[in-house]
């Protein structure tokens, strides 16, 4: 069996997506019609949690057949008894989903805030739970780019660092987009501690619980454009004699 040919949904468990059969330790696992459509949607959309309704009208041919919940619970019990290596999670409000297999790795849960704390750019972590999305962590990028200790800005939303200068459509971009759970990027103009403008783009994107899909932080990522953005400025001008 040539694995790199498959798709790996577990150790030792493959799905040939031309015969649309799947393999256990080498052994072809026998799976109803049914059971093989419920698996080749789940591969098709893995990671992504899918309503049982939706689940439903792509195994189900049948007109005649009525959708009930109980029908999917009990298909997907079933398709779980043959392939129990299968990481199929139950989210809340009747959605599924089959998590993408990744090969074990190293623990480095425990290095982890210093790994963010090396990265280059700038790191927020935003709680939209809390009154007013208030920064929860920072990086030491972020702290350097912006020249406060983290003490200075845990607690604050990130507005602070526009200062007066709240005229910006960039900021009626970012509020949509939050309001929406959406990702965003966009050009601010923020303010260093000493005052100095800094032309930051910023990219936030929404974490959401994997189970209960409830949005959990906004992650930001900031980037300092000010010297791209005077070279466009100026380049610009040059091109307007």
């Amino acid at each position: 069996m040539k694995e790199r040919n498959f798709i790996k949904l577990a150790q030792n468990c493959y799905w040939d997506p031309h015969q649309e059969v799947v393999y256990l330790d080498r052994v072809v696992i026998p799976l109803s019609e049914n059971k093989t459509r419920c698996l080749k949607l789940f591969i098709y959309y893995r990671g992504k949690p899918l309503k049982d309704i939706e689940i439903f009208d792509f195994v189900f041919k049948d007109d005649s057949k009525e959708f009930t919940n109980k029908a999917i619970r009990s298909l997907i019990s079933n398709l779980r008894n043959k392939l129990p290596c299968l990481n199929i999670i139950n989210h809340y409000g009747g959605f599924y989903s089959l998590e993408k297999y990744r090969e074990p790795t190293p623990d480095f849960q425990e290095y982890l805030l210093d790994i963010l704390d090396q990265a280059k750019n700038g790191i927020t972590i935003t709680d939209p739970n809390q009154p007013d999305n208030p920064i929860i962590y920072v990086n030491e990028a972020f702290a350097s780019m912006f020249g406060y200790s983290p003490e200075e800005v845990i607690g604050k939303n990130c507005r602070f660092l526009q200062g007066e200068d709240r005229d910006q459509s960039a900021r009626d971009e970012i509020k949509e987009a939050l309001r929406n759970q959406k990702e965003v990027v966009a050009v601010l103009r923020n303010y260093h501690k000493n005052g100095n403008l800094i032309y930051n783009e910023v990219q936030i994107s929404p974490i959401f619980d994997k189970h209960t899909l409830e949005l959990k932080y906004f992650l930001g990522i900031q980037k300092d454009i000010t010297e791209l953005h005077t070279l466009m400025l100026k380049l610009k001008k040059e091109s307007d004699y």
